[in-house]
């Protein structure tokens, strides 16, 4: 099992020194943003979901609940977040509960498609189907929890031909829970579940860039309490994706979709 970390709270507080209460947002934006791009990556999608303070958002694959946390503070909407990971959401709660916003943020912890909420004005993905075998059904239950003209942003990686990214990677260990398409496929897949495409970007550069950048932090002896550390082979699994990116193999594409009436 890829997502087998366990008391992530506690390896938090120890990787970082200190309780996560006394930690800056910067700081823990280190540890709780599991996708490329981190904070920055969910500035770029907030735009495109057009939300607004009393809207209720839905974000699938929340994690450890990071972007979730940003999303509230920054539109004033409430959000709620689905994970199948049991650990993943008891960490995402504690540092819901740390940041000042159990009121505004809540997570549970299953699949979408036994979710039982409905009626949400906007939702997002964020490196969350490359688990995914059946992405038709998968985007037609989130789907379903939408209100007609919602609005649906992704960010998600793709493979750009035939070729296969070198495990271990950050969504999977060995490469049988890997499911990736092109994006061409996954953007097809995405309007044939009932959506309408507004804009679909190609990020590989800006992620490029910001592994780049990452990786230089690290060097320069500042990755100690980051997102790496709390994962099993965690700067391997990173250094994969960077070179499957860097090489070609791998592509990141940002999308905006509106739900069709």
């Amino acid at each position: 099992m890829t997502y087998a970390e366990t008391d992530l709270v506690a390896s938090m507080e120890r990787l970082a020194g200190d309780d996560l209460a006394a930690l800056t947002q910067e700081q823990r934006d280190q540890f709780d943003q599991f996708h490329a791009g981190g904070s920055e990556a969910v500035e770029r999608l907030l735009p495109s979901l057009h939300l607004a303070p009393g809207m209720t958002v839905l974000d699938v694959g929340s994690g450890l609940g990071g972007p979730a946390r940003q999303v509230a503070r920054g539109s004033g909407c409430a959000v709620v977040g689905v994970d199948l990971t049991p650990a993943y959401v008891d960490a995402a709660r504690e540092l819901t509960r740390i940041a000042g916003l159990t009121e505004q943020v809540s997570f549970r912890c299953g699949d979408i498609a036994a979710f039982d909420g409905a009626a949400f004005d906007a939702a997002y993905t964020l490196h969350v189907q490359m688990n995914v075998e059946d992405k038709k059904t998968f985007f037609a239950e989130i789907g379903r929890r939408l209100l007609p003209g919602a609005h649906f942003a992704t960010f998600e990686v793709c493979r750009s031909d035939g070729r296969q990214p070198t495990p271990p990677l950050p969504w999977s260990l060995d490469g049988t829970d890997s499911f990736l398409v092109t994006a061409g496929e996954l953007r097809g897949t995405i309007r044939s579940s009932g959506f309408e495409l507004v804009e679909w970007v190609d990020e590989t550069a800006w992620v490029r860039q910001w592994f780049e950048d990452f990786g230089a932090r690290i060097a320069a002896g500042g990755g100690q309490a980051a997102l790496p550390a709390l994962l099993t082979d965690g700067l391997t699994r990173m250094l994969n994706f960077a070179i499957a990116l860097d090489t070609g193999v791998l592509s990141v594409h940002r999308g905006s979709f509106v739900k069709a009436p």
